[in-house]
């Protein structure tokens, strides 16, 4: 299901404890690839039923997760996975969200207020907001079980032909030329990245609700 885009809201659950997605509805599995496609470190992205979904094996364990980023339809699927607390996240690499890899939680930094100081905060949860699927591995294959139980923001993207080919186009493509290119085109040089990078987290962490530590 592709429902339309919602809109977000900050829910404020602290990344400390496990998060819990809505209660899925499994569809009919579909052999995807070779267990060995995938090996560990590796990737792969596939269209199922037509949505966009990508397939990562980290440290042992397989996930599968919407390739369409919920917030502006980037290619989120070949985001960098970086660990936050413990939680695997990929970070999308146009504006650089975090989201969880297990559970779709979209992860954020908060302000605190230290010393008389705004100082970075607790990273929190705003909640599921990219969809995730389940995937098992069986006799050498790799398969894939869609979820469609209610309405996830990654549900507006998850299906669109333009933004879904671009992560596509990885399979077949280093995914850091792809991640370096933007809505023009063109490669920015690494230091105009990192600047980009840098601004996008300040943002990020100005805009979400401020907590306060004794």
């Amino acid at each position: 299901m592709c429902a339309g885009f919602l809109k977000e809201f900050f829910c404020g659950v602290p990344l400390t404890g496990d998060a819990v997605a809505p209660t899925p509805k499994l569809e009919n599995q579909e052999r995807i690839a070779d267990s060995s496609s995938v090996p560990e470190g590796g990737r792969i992205h596939v269209k199922v039923k037509g949505r966009y979904v990508t397939i990562v094996r980290h440290k042992g364990v397989l996930s599968c997760i919407d390739s369409v980023c919920f917030h502006a339809g980037g290619p989120l699927g070949i985001g960098d996975i970086e660990d936050l607390n413990g939680k695997d996240c990929i970070v999308c690499p146009w504006h650089y969200y975090k989201i969880d890899l297990r559970t779709g939680d979209k992860y954020y930094q908060a302000l605190a207020i230290k010393d008389g100081k705004m100082v970075p905060g607790e990273w929190q949860s705003n909640g599921v907001k990219q969809r995730v699927h389940t995937v098992t591995e069986q006799e050498g294959g790799i398969y894939v079980s869609l979820h469609t139980t209610g309405e996830i923001e990654s549900d507006g993207y998850a299906c669109s032909v333009p933004c879904g080919e671009r992560v596509l186009a990885a399979n077949a493509a280093p995914s850091r030329a792809l991640q370096t290119v933007g809505g023009d085109g063109k490669k920015p040089s690494g230091q105009v990245l990192a600047k980009a990078r840098q601004a996008a987290e300040t943002a990020n962490r100005g805009a979400q609700p401020s907590t306060v530590q004794e």
